[in-house]
């Protein structure tokens, strides 16, 4: 039988209680939790519960406190009574804080126990915990009696949990949610009946990782409709107001699969690999389907990679996550704080597309080094079903600068390349993006203009297309008589094989050269 949390005003703890909503009840991990919790009270006289974020180890920690008349020391009282010692003096006020709230009850609950390490900086996490809890706090708990419960997330860059905490405390390890557990956050808020047309088998299979605020903030948004959610509804909420992404679509050049001629094989491995698992969640559950752990699109500059990730970024809506250029401008330090905090994203939102745009040049600079072997860590993780489905999607002009540790069988799972466009290739992309502003459009001999761009890269032929239309506005602007779409395509391309040559000329360098039939 679910625990249901009474009001806070029934039991003897501190802030953490008071925002514990009312008759709550918790959800299948939570009661889990509860329930082992429960039967170690008796035996074990510390215990330290860990955890993710947003799963609601503060939660049951306070249904615990409920029910046994416990005491939570917040943060905020212990940074209150030690705001102006340091070192040792500041551990001293920790440990009073503490020992004054064993007075009276028989469960303290220090919360959130892992973010105390980062108050003094000049002890690690693990000399911390020893020097305050592991030897006076539960020495003491022991001698009177009592009991307690530390609430912490896990640090691998302190090591593990359970090495952390050795003999001192039992470990209580708090699962991430599940589709029960989703349906109960969302019963908490909507009420059971107004939830019953939720799927959450299907929900979580869009997001398998969402915290118990963000669950409940979409519950909060849809209880204001009269009708019933339904699970098409709820998902839709998630896409516009809680999945996040560092990709603000409206700033992306709005680009389809449809709209880059000559990338079909690329666009359709990318609808088969990645947005199938997205959109087709029950088939994609049935047959066990994820996004590629890793994808690599290389070619030559100018040939649609980076258009291809637009494109992908707004196939999939909300769930693209993007590394690129900009980052470098960080300091090392930052650089690796802000790469993991949209990793930390892109697992968060997953499943989802983390774009890493010219990995290749990204590599080489010795201003990010160790990049690399960061990528390398993270594709090994992917497995893991904490990182839910995230799929790393990379660009790379030269595959040789790519480390070929990156590239072997198992992380990069799928190779796609893009190519300087054939005759006819060259002629769908020109009509494709010519449209119909100016006059005589529909009557343009593509396959002739296809013919003298031999060399053209995509972005070549979408420039070409782009100067056309601005010598047709010059001529409006002028108040000249103006001539018709072939006139202008034929100028724009004249004068760009010509710049383009005469940089060949200058560099020597014939791989610049275009405008010969290919």
């Amino acid at each position: 039988m679910n625990t249901r949390i009474k009001s806070p005003s029934q039991a003897k703890a501190s802030g953490a209680l008071s925002a514990i909503v009312e008759n709550t009840v918790l959800t299948p991990v939570q009661q889990a939790v509860y329930d082992k919790l429960e039967r170690l009270l008796e035996t074990s006289p510390v215990m330290a519960l860990s955890g993710a974020s947003g799963i609601g180890k503060t939660t049951v920690a306070s249904a615990l406190a409920a029910k046994h008349g416990g005491r939570i020391v917040s943060l905020g009282e212990i940074f209150a009574a030690a705001e102006s010692r340091h070192g040792a003096q500041w551990q001293e006020a920790v440990e009073a804080v503490v020992l004054e709230a064993f007075v009276g009850v028989d469960l303290v609950i220090i919360d959130d126990y892992s973010s105390l390490s980062f108050v003094s900086r000049a002890m690690s996490r693990m000399y911390f915990f020893n020097r305050l809890v592991g030897k006076r706090l539960c020495d003491a708990a022991a001698q009177m009696g009592k009991r307690l419960l530390l609430i912490g997330s896990p640090l691998p860059l302190w090591g593990s949990t359970s090495d952390e905490f050795n003999d001192q405390a039992i470990l209580v390890d708090m699962p991430i949610f599940g589709a029960d557990d989703y349906a109960q956050i969302v019963a908490n808020v909507l009420g059971k009946a107004h939830a019953a047309n939720i799927d959450f088998k299907v929900v979580h299979r869009y997001a398998g990782m969402l915290q118990g605020y963000q669950l409940r903030l979409a519950s909060q948004l849809l209880r204001q409709r009269k009708q019933a959610p339904s699970t098409g509804d709820f998902i839709d909420c998630l896409k516009t107001y809680i999945v996040a992404s560092n990709t603000r679509l409206e700033e992306v050049e709005e680009l389809s699969f449809d709209s880059l001629p000559g990338s079909e094989h690329i666009t359709d491995a990318l609808e088969t690999n990645i947005v199938l698992p997205f959109e087709n969640r029950e088939l994609a559950a049935e047959l066990g389907l994820k996004p590629k752990r890793g994808v690599l699109l290389y070619g030559p500059p100018g040939t649609g990679k980076t258009s291809i990730g637009r494109a992908l970024a707004h196939r999939i809506k909300g769930k693209f996550f993007m590394i690129d250029g900009t980052f470098v401008t960080e300091p090392p330090t930052a650089f690796f704080q802000k790469i993991q905090k949209v990793v930390q994203e892109a697992k968060d939102n997953s499943p989802s597309v983390l774009f890493i745009d010219d990995a290749d040049v990204l590599f080489k600079i010795e201003h990010v080094a160790g990049l690399s072997r960061y990528l390398l860590s993270l594709l090994d993780g992917l497995e893991s079903a904490t990182a839910g489905s995230v799929c790393v999607m990379m660009t790379a002009m030269d595959v040789k600068k790519i480390p070929e540790a990156l590239l072997r069988s198992g992380r990069v799972e799928l190779w796609l390349e893009t190519k300087a466009p054939d005759e006819a290739t060259r002629a769908r992309i020109l009509q494709r993006w010519m449209g119909s502003d100016i006059p005589g459009h529909d009557v343009v001999d593509y396959a002739a203009l296809a013919a003298i761009t031999g060399g053209c890269t995509p972005a070549d032929l979408r420039r070409i297309v782009r100067d056309a239309r601005t010598l047709y506005a010059a001529d409006i602007a002028a108040g000249r008589t103006t001539a018709d779409a072939k006139t202008y395509v034929r100028r724009s391309v004249e004068e760009i094989v010509a710049s383009r040559n005469n940089m060949a000329d200058l560099l020597g360098d014939d791989k610049l050269r275009i405008g010969v039939a290919a």
